[in-house]
């Protein structure tokens, strides 16, 4: 039994890392989308256009940041469970 568990850690560990992982790329790529629309938008003076693409970024920003965070935990789930085979 405490094998099945360790190597369900292993495998929870894992699919969060590959889900979270895919779901880091996705928010990465609208980051740089919407990072070009914050610079084309500083370049002109518009006050309110600049903001609303600020603001834009840094809501993907704030997600790139949490999926990438959500990957090392669950990749710290997965170790803990390949640490814990090692240990039977």
């Amino acid at each position: 039994m405490r094998k099945f568990l360790l190597v369900i850690a292993i495998i929870c560990g894992l699919a969060g890392v590959v889900l979270s992982s895919g779901f880091a790329v996705t928010d990465y790529l609208a980051l740089m989308g919407a990072y070009g629309q914050f610079e084309h938008a500083a370049s002109g003076h518009d006050l309110a256009a600049i903001t609303i693409a600020a603001a834009r970024q840094n809501v993907f920003r704030l997600n790139v940041f949490a999926e990438g965070v959500w990957a090392l935990l669950s990749a710290i789930v997965a170790a803990i469970g390949v640490h814990g085979m090692g240990r039977e």
